[in-house]
């Protein structure tokens, strides 16, 4: 006997037998037991829900001769014709293949006629969604006025691509996804009737990497049971998926969140030692920190009862701001890694990106005394230790409301050539800062590049650009580790500002010192700035 895949040899027959779906099972039952079959359903929901499995079994009971309580009873002539697809009063259509106006016109021409054994020609049209614009215009006549022995039963995956003309002709019922207990509890049952020994959580990993498919579990099962011999086991599972074990995700999780690479990095190495596929292994990270995410917040709802603990005591270590900037880079990362020329290597440089600090600096604002946060935050909390290694003393004579908390490793020279090529390197940056980086004033303090604004604008600006500069420093100098940036306002603007804002305060009216000159522009930077503002680019 040819195999027959196990999606198609364990199909719900009858409504009792439809997993995760009561609420739909309900409405339809009392509709059938009344005698109030409308004429028009739209079954919606993701893939492997039951849309097509309740369709099925909603023709043959209202097509079956001896029913029971709504229920077909699948041993009648017609419910055996039914099952058997021999019947010509029911008929399923494809719509993805036959999408065109003269397949509708065609279904027309056939309602029209009586069924030939049944009560009801019922029609069952998967993929709806896939229709063409003329297509459903051409149905639209019939839903409205349809003859009395024919049922319409619509599926789609996608109903917001159904014209609001069909659906309001139709009754709607969306299916659900099915948990990850309902599906265990399915697939355990077919097991022990089968006689094959499982583990407990083999069966949960297939449920988890279903997504709440019940036709995706039992294809994975029906794959895993083809290659396990002597038992289904959590290790064939995940060899034969390919996926990364789940306490491999908490251990890369945990590594992150304290910034120790090495463990990152012997975690990953590991992880493709054993096969695993490294897009999986993003894939699986992302899901992963989601679910640490949405335990931490609901108290693992939707969760086994075996993950939850797991799940919940992790959330309480990472705050959930770090939580969605983990799936944020990953997520980026997964979509750069279809392009890129090595996978490995761009998933580890997201990973060591996210642990390595960042250079930030809290400018003055124009309020005397007061310190505005900078826009570029570090990629990630850093340790005590590694604040004390990388923050060297703040000179009080040369700046003493600017805190460095990182110093640049930039090779001896180099600060020097930015500052002779300044005006070079600002036509290589983007348009929105090309002109306040070529206006501004540039100089090098301890190793540090420091860019003075002449407006708090501008200086907000460039803070929120402080990585796009960094990295154009690098590729435009060739440097390995671009020097660290300090924004400030120019002294001339600070001290006007101060001044201002003092005699405002005051009642009577004072004359004001005069202000410093706004620093000078070297000429060359001067035309350039020019050549900018008239430029096409700007």
């Amino acid at each position: 006997m040819p195999h027959t895949a196990l999606y198609r040899k364990i199909r719900p027959r009858a409504f009792r037998e439809i997993l995760g779906q009561p609420h739909i099972v309900r409405a339809l039952l009392s509709q059938l037991t009344t005698g109030q079959v409308s004429h028009a359903y739209l079954f919606c929901g993701t893939r492997g829900t039951g849309k097509t499995s309740a369709a099925k079994i909603f023709a043959r009971a209202v097509n079956c001769l001896s029913p029971e309580d709504g229920e077909p009873c699948n041993t009648c002539e017609m419910c055996a014709a039914i099952l058997a697809e021999r019947c010509l009063d029911v008929a399923e259509i494809d719509a993805a293949s036959n999408n065109g106006v003269d397949n509708i016109r065609d279904l027309r021409e056939e309602v029209r006629f009586l069924p030939t054994s049944g009560r009801y020609k019922v029609y069952i049209v998967d993929e709806v969604h896939m229709l063409s614009g003329a297509a459903f215009n051409a149905l639209l006549k019939t839903l409205e006025e349809p003859p009395p022995h024919v049922v319409f039963i619509l599926a789609t995956t996608d109903p917001q691509k159904i014209p609001a003309t069909i659906l309001s002709r139709c009754q709607r019922y969306d299916f659900r996804r099915i948990s990850s207990e309902q599906m265990t509890g399915a697939l355990a049952g077919y097991l022990e009737k089968e006689g094959v020994a499982f583990e407990a959580g083999a069966l949960d990993y297939i449920a988890y990497h279903s997504d709440g498919a019940m036709r995706d579990a039992l294809s994975l099962l029906d794959q895993c049971l083809s290659l396990s011999d002597g038992g289904l086991t959590l290790a064939k599972v995940r060899d034969l998926l390919g996926a990364v074990d789940r306490e491999r995700l908490y251990e890369f999780t945990d590594a992150l969140t304290a910034c120790d690479t090495a463990r990152i990095m012997e975690i990953i190495d590991t992880a493709m030692a054993d096969g695993r596929d490294v897009m999986q292994f993003a894939a699986d990270l992302v899901r992963h920190f989601r679910d640490v995410l949405v335990a931490g917040l609901t108290k693992g709802g939707e969760f086994s009862a075996a993950e939850v603990t797991k799940l919940v005591a992790q959330a309480k270590k990472v705050p959930v701001d770090t939580l969605m900037r983990y799936i944020s880079a990953f997520s980026e990362i997964l979509r750069e890694m279809k392009f890129a020329p090595h996978m490995r290597t761009a998933f580890e440089v997201c990973a060591l990106k996210i642990c390595m600090p960042v250079a930030t600096v809290a400018a003055v604002s124009p309020q005397k005394g007061s310190i505005s946060t900078p826009m570029a935050a570090p990629q990630a909390p850093l340790p005590p230790q590694v604040l004390a290694q990388t923050a060297p003393p703040v000179s009080p004579a040369k700046s003493p409301d600017v805190a460095v908390l990182a110093k640049t490793s930039a090779p001896s020279g180099a600060d020097s050539n930015i500052l002779a090529n300044w005006p070079q390197f600002c036509k290589k940056l983007p348009p929105s800062i090309r002109f306040i980086c070529a206006k501004a004033r540039v100089e090098e303090i301890n190793g540090m590049l420091k860019i003075s604004c002449d407006n708090e604008a501008s200086r907000a600006l460039l803070e929120g650009k402080t990585m796009t500069i960094r990295e154009a420093l690098a590729d435009f100098f060739s440097l390995e580790t671009p020097p660290n940036l300090a924004i400030e306002v120019s002294e001339a603007y600070s001290k006007s500002a101060e001044v201002t804002q003092a005699s405002a305060s005051q009642s009577q009216v004072s004359t004001l010192p005069a202000a410093e000159p706004e620093p000078t522009i070297p000429a060359d930077w001067a035309s350039f700035a020019q050549e900018v503002v008239g430029g096409e680019d700007f």
